[in-house]
C-alpha cells in the first residue's frame, strides 16, 4: 500500500474498455499509468462487431457518463439505436420503438473508426504509457484482463450487407439456449450472434437456425467471417482492494443482456479514485454498480427459467407500452422485492451451463 502513496506510477493489466477507463482516470488525477496489453494493439482481440452502450441500467446521459469517466463522447463514432425488431415463434415481428434511443451501436476492434481505438486515441493524447504486445507484471495494481471462466458464448458472422440500417433481436432457444440473438446492419457492415448458455444434452446449431431464419425473411448473409467469444457470469463480491480486480475480471457486467461496457468503465474509475485516497467516492460508485449487478443476476435467473413462449409474451409486452425504455429500467431497480430474492441466492457465485 505505501507504494501508492510513495509513487505516481500505476501498472495496469489489460487495455480493454475497463483498463483504459482506469488509465486515464488516473491520468487526470495526477498519476502516471502504465497500461500492459498482451496484443500488439488496443482492440485486436475484438472481431469488428457491433455492440451497444445501454441506456437504461445508468439514468446519466452518454455525455454526462464518459465525461465522469474521462472521455469525450463526442470523439467516439456511435449510431443511436431508438428502434429494433424483435423475433419470436409465437408473434409476427414486433416493432419496438422509443423517443430516447435504447443504446448507442459501437464498432469493437483496431480500426480508426471502432471504439477501443477511439478510447485508444484519447488516452494517448493524454500521454498515457502504453507497453503492447507485453505480458503485464505480477505486480500490477489493476487487473483488467477478462474472464477466465465460461458460462456464456457467442457465435457470429461479421459481412458486407447492401441493406438499410437495421437491429433484429432474436428470441428462442432454437436461437439462442437462454440467451438471445441479434443482427445489426449499419452503413453497410453487419452482425449476426448467438449468445447462449451452452447444453450437452441437446446439439442445438443456434447460428445456422438464425441464418436459415433471416434467409426465410428475404436477408441473405454471404461471404461472412466467423468469430466467438465466451463470458462469465461470476459474482465475486467482495473487499474492493489491491490487486484492483475490475471489468470483467471483477464480475462488472450486466448478467442478463450482457450490456456490460459502461459497467465495465465504472469499475476503472473507481479503482483510480480508491489508489488516489478517494475511497468513499469509490465505494459510492460501487455501491450503486453492485446493486445493478445483483438485479441483473437475479433477472439471469428468471429468464433462464423461461419458455419460448413466455420468451415471446414478454417482448409483446414491451412491444406495446408506451415506453419500453422505462420497462426495461424498472428491471433493474433495487427494491425490497429484490433484496429478499437476492438474499436466498447470494452464496451461488456462477450460473453454470446446464
Amino acid at each position: 500500500m505505501n507504494y501508492l502513496h510513495n509513487s505516481k506510477s500505476i501498472k495496469i493489466a489489460g487495455g480493454g474498455v475497463a483498463g483504459l477507463s482506469a488509465a486515464i482516470s488516473l491520468k487526470k488525477l495526477g498519476y502516471n499509468p502504465i497500461v500492459f496489453e498482451k496484443c500488439s494493439a488496443v482492440g485486436e482481440n475484438r472481431h469488428g462487431d457491433y455492440e451497444g452502450l445501454e441506456n437504461w441500467i445508468f439514468s446519466t446521459s452518454m455525455n454526462s457518463f464518459f465525461n465522469q469517466v474521462g472521455f469525450d463522447f463526442n470523439k467516439i463514432t456511435t449510431f443511436p439505436i431508438s428502434k429494433f425488431t424483435v423475433h419470436t415463434k409465437t408473434f409476427s415481428p414486433l416493432n419496438i420503438s422509443s423517443k430516447k434511443p435504447f443504446f448507442y451501436m459501437v464498432k469493437r476492434g483496431r480500426n480508426n473508426q471502432d471504439f477501443d481505438n477511439q478510447l485508444f486515441d484519447q488516452c494517448k493524447d493524454m500521454n498515457i504509457q502504453f507497453e503492447l504486445g507485453t505480458k503485464a507484471p505480477k505486480d500490477s495494481s489493476i487487473i483488467a484482463t477478462g474472464t477466465k471462466k465460461a458460462a456464456a458464448y457467442i457465435r457470429g458472422i461479421n459481412f458486407k450487407s447492401s441493406l438499410n440500417d437495421q437491429v433484429h433481436l432474436l428470441l428462442g432457444h432454437q436461437f439462442a439456449l437462454k440467451g438471445y440473438a441479434y443482427l445489426i446492419i449499419i452503413n453497410g457492415h453487419a452482425t449476426l450472434a448467438s449468445a447462449f448458455k451452452k447444453n450437452k444434452r441437446k446439439n442445438i446449431d443456434n447460428i445456422q437456425n438464425c441464418l436459415k431464419y433471416f434467409q426465410s425473411i428475404g436477408i441473405d448473409i454471404v461471404d461472412g467471417k466467423e468469430f466467438g467469444s465466451r463470458g462469465s457470469f461470476s459474482l465475486p463480491f467482495g473487499n474492493f482492494k489491491l490487486p484492483y480486480l475490475i471489468g470483467e475480471s471483477g464480475g462488472y457486467q450486466d448478467y442478463l443482456f450482457g450490456f456490460g461496457m459502461r459497467m465495465s468503465m465504472i469499475s476503472g474509475l473507481a479503482a483510480a479514485l480508491s489508489i488516489a485516497s478517494k475511497k468513499k467516492e469509490a465505494l459510492a460508485l460501487l455501491s450503486d454498480v453492485n446493486k445493478k449487478r445483483r438485479v441483473s443476476f437475479i433477472n439471469r435467473l428468471f429468464y433462464e427459467r423461461l419458455n419460448n413462449y413466455q420468451l415471446a409474451s414478454f417482448a409483446n409486452k414491451i412491444a406495446n407500452v408506451d415506453n419500453p425504455l422505462a420497462v426495461l429500467s424498472s428491471a433493474y431497480k433495487w427494491d425490497i422485492k429484490n433484496l429478499v430474492r437476492w438474499k436466498k441466492i447470494n452464496k451461488t457465485y456462477e450460473i453454470r451451463p446446464t
